[in-house]
């Protein structure tokens, strides 16, 4: 097993929640990362790879690091999230939150302050990008839209802004 990234802090608390000496936990940068040849059987990512400018380099990446029948899981900001220039909750004529979705159809860098000031995303729509999975040679096998459930809200009504606009997305793709 090989677990990557790019923050010291987080591999460390990786090998802390751990403790598998199975797990080799290596700093990579996405952006260059180089994987072995058919050497796994499941890549898995959480909330990373809107992180990653040459996205379609990364997914050939994967594709050729993972076995046949071998799967890729990952969790993205949603485009729609991560779409807006100035994202945050605006109210609309009948004072209900709503998210503004302003340009979504222009891809690329996006600047937003999110733990830190300033930190650096890439919004893709999501046809771009379930067509990079799907020209890298991959068959999706499941996407899902985060939205929490009624018993979720009623366990964290917070939770319930959540139903305007999904902040995830989950997908699920298969190397055939």
């Amino acid at each position: 097993m090989l677990g990557l990234d790019l923050s010291r802090n987080m591999l460390a608390r990786a090998r802390e929640m751990t403790s598998d000496s199975a797990i080799d936990y290596r700093t990579a940068d996405l952006e260059t990362a180089t994987l072995p040849s058919a050497a796994f059987d499941l890549v898995y990512s959480a909330l990373a790879f809107h992180y990653v400018a040459d996205f379609p380099r990364l997914v050939r990446e994967i594709h050729q690091s993972l076995a046949p029948g071998g799967a890729l899981v990952f969790t993205i900001e949603h485009p729609i999230y991560i779409a807006a220039a100035d994202p945050r909750w605006e109210l609309d004529r009948q004072g209900r939150k709503t998210w503004p979705v302003n340009g979504y159809a222009t891809e690329g860098e996006r600047r937003t302050d999110w733990f830190a000031p300033n930190i650096l995303k890439y919004h893709r729509m999501l046809g771009t990008t379930l067509n990079i999975l799907l020209d890298a040679g991959f068959s999706l096998r499941r996407v899902e839209e985060f939205a929490p459930t009624d018993e979720q809200i009623a366990a964290q009504p917070t939770l319930s802004e959540e139903r305007e606009r999904p902040m995830m997305l989950l997908i699920s793709a298969l190397r055939p």
